[in-house]
């Protein structure tokens, strides 16, 4: 599964775009992969200029980046056409640059969080400051809900692929039947990373009067962290999962969030094999 793996590139032209662009070729250049970058257009008249501009980005990329690298330009739906895309390329993950939340966004959602929504592949979102060549730290939230822990393959294929190290971040409940399936999830994903050889620790956060989001975006500050990986879902997470993934989303640190929407998988993936280690 995924041993040539592709990285879809949702492309606008636009400097955030052009760091995902480099985070796909680096992925693609350490796992023997591909990148395929898409730029999608409402209007068929629109497609020629389009063009032009993807002839001269092509030419600033080396021979060996051109020799893996794909264009294409639709015309369709945004927020539709990228999760369909990944789709029919069976894409290993769609790394994608965001211009983060603004105005009425931040209460209806970001962008981003709307085209997560609409896919079953996974998504690394940037904000242009981190590249990939240098992860060693991966910190992953997670809680009561079987479906937080359903980023862990993904997690766990980078992790093993760069040699880093995953750090677990439960969120707590008062409630003992909450807190109890917070312990058995785990558990469950401490087998899962035993078994990979995949080095994790386990933080227990101090009790403090901050959101939970917040104690994890400071933790991940504190370690300088890599990359966040937090899985994507409708219930489960307080106070809710468009504002804790948004938030991830659009941390001030611009560390870059590995997402999936776990309501389109339908069991936790025990291969991991999504990019080739």
């Amino acid at each position: 599964m995924f041993k040539n793996p592709i990285y879809l590139i949702p492309y606008d032209f636009t400097p955030v775009a052009e760091s995902a662009l480099r985070l796909g070729l680096d992925l693609a250049e350490a796992n023997d992969g591909s990148v395929y970058i898409l730029h999608v257009v409402k209007k068929n008249a629109e497609k020629i200029q389009a063009r032009t501009k993807f002839t001269a980005l092509f030419n600033t990329l080396s021979k060996e980046e051109q020799a893996m690298t794909n264009t294409k330009v639709i015309v369709g739906d945004l927020y539709e056409d990228i999760g369909k895309a990944g789709d029919i390329l069976k894409a290993a993950l769609i790394v994608m640059g965001t211009h983060g939340a603004h105005g009425m966004q931040k209460v209806f959602g970001s962008h981003a969080v709307r085209i997560i929504n609409s896919s079953s592949t996974p998504f690394l979102i940037t904000q242009g400051k981190k590249r990939i060549d240098k992860i060693k730290t991966l910190i992953m939230p997670f809680n009561f809900a079987k479906e937080s822990i359903q980023i862990t393959s993904f997690a766990a294929a980078i992790a093993k692929k760069f040699n880093a190290t995953i750090h677990l971040v439960a969120y707590h409940d008062k409630d003992s039947v909450f807190e109890a399936k917070t312990k058995a999830n785990q558990l469950i994903v401490r087998r899962a990373l035993n078994e990979q050889k995949v080095k994790h620790e386990i933080l227990n956060l101090p009790p403090s009067t901050k959101e939970y989001s917040k104690k994890v975006l400071d933790y991940a500050k504190s370690v300088d962290a890599d990359i966040i990986a937090a899985a994507y879902f409708k219930e489960g997470v307080l106070p809710s999962p468009n504002s804790f993934i948004q938030g991830m989303i659009e941390n001030e640190n611009q560390i870059p969030l590995l997402t999936v929407n776990s309501e389109e998988l339908t069991v936790i993936n025990s291969n991991f094999s999504f990019i080739s280690v």
